[in-house]
């Protein structure tokens, strides 16, 4: 008898597609596209040491980030305004889901830091620029190549002036090019404005216990069917799944489609909750995960 293919294998393949279809990931992959190195006060002093040297937070010199760092909502309140789009992912609650096939290799992270990342926000503006603020609950870091002073913080160098990354420590951590964890800091130290461009379609929704959201705008190099666009992903005590879109001001193919599979969706497995305020749309859709793929295919056609 032929054998099915293996759950695990099928999961990652749904979740390949799933994610192709919906979600715009927007991981800053920010060893491999940052800006080439600039000039400034880097201090290169620090004494040779083991590759794999770590310092605690503590032993790094000036202020330190304190902030909280529990949804996309905490990532956008750091996040200078302007933001195309963004990217929250709770890597604890993705391990034993599908989205760790996805998430789960964080060794890159690791090799940075020297230390395990547990939550990860990334976030892109329309000029190509971004940065990422990441969760290191062992509160230490890989020594750095040499640091600079920005507003009573030190800037630790990520790379011995091979590429422009740097970082600052707390919680969160700040991971960018220099003007870009500059701009946070600007931004917590309140002489830049936070991001608010997103604030009325986060009223719709609620972050706890998320395993994935994103955001995003509507651009002329993107495709999303509304003027912005909510994404994120759970997984409940039963085991099955919820997918929350929020869109503000859908195109008519979106209404039209939530209408069309909402009528028969019993017959498919899914479950549907639609509301709607002034010109946002909410949907809901609940199901085991392959379900909600197969919707999801439906739904974007």
């Amino acid at each position: 008898m032929k054998q099915g293919k293996n759950p695990a294998t099928r999961n990652q393949k749904y979740l390949a597609i799933f994610l192709a279809a919906t979600m715009f990931l927007s991981v800053f992959m920010i060893l491999f596209t940052a800006d080439s190195k600039t000039d400034g006060d880097t201090n290169d002093s620090t004494p040779e040491v083991g590759e794999n040297t770590t310092i605690s937070f503590s032993q790094v010199q000036g202020k330190q980030i304190h902030h909280q760092f529990n949804s996309i909502a905490d990532g956008l309140n750091m996040s200078p305004e302007g933001v195309a789009s963004a990217m929250y992912v709770d890597l604890q609650r993705a391990t034993g889901t599908p989205m760790e096939a996805v998430f789960g290799n964080t060794e890159m992270m690791k090799s940075i830091y020297g230390a395990d990342v547990t939550k990860r926000y990334s976030t892109s503006y329309p000029d190509g620029s971004g940065f990422e603020l990441h969760q290191i609950p062992e509160q230490k870091i890989l020594i750095p190549w040499g640091a600079a002073p920005y507003d009573g913080y030190s800037l630790l160098a990520r790379t011995n002036n091979t590429y422009d990354i740097w970082n600052v420590v707390g919680s969160p951590v700040i991971l960018g090019p220099r003007q870009s964890v500059e701009a946070v800091i600007d931004v917590l130290e309140e002489n830049a404005t936070a991001s608010s461009e997103y604030d009325q379609i986060l009223s719709q929704v609620n972050p706890e216990n998320v395993i994935f959201q994103e955001v995003q705008t509507k651009t002329n190099t993107t495709t999303i069917s509304a003027d912005q666009y909510y994404m994120d992903l759970k997984k409940l005590d039963d085991g099955s799944y919820t997918q929350t879109s929020v869109f503000l001001n859908p195109e008519s193919n979106i209404t039209k489609n939530i209408t069309t599979y909402q009528a028969n969706s019993s017959e498919r497995g899914v479950t549907y909750n639609v509301t709607t305020s002034g010109n946002l749309t909410k949907l809901e859709i609940t199901s085991d995960f392959e379900a909600l793929y197969n919707e999801t295919q439906l739904l974007s056609l």
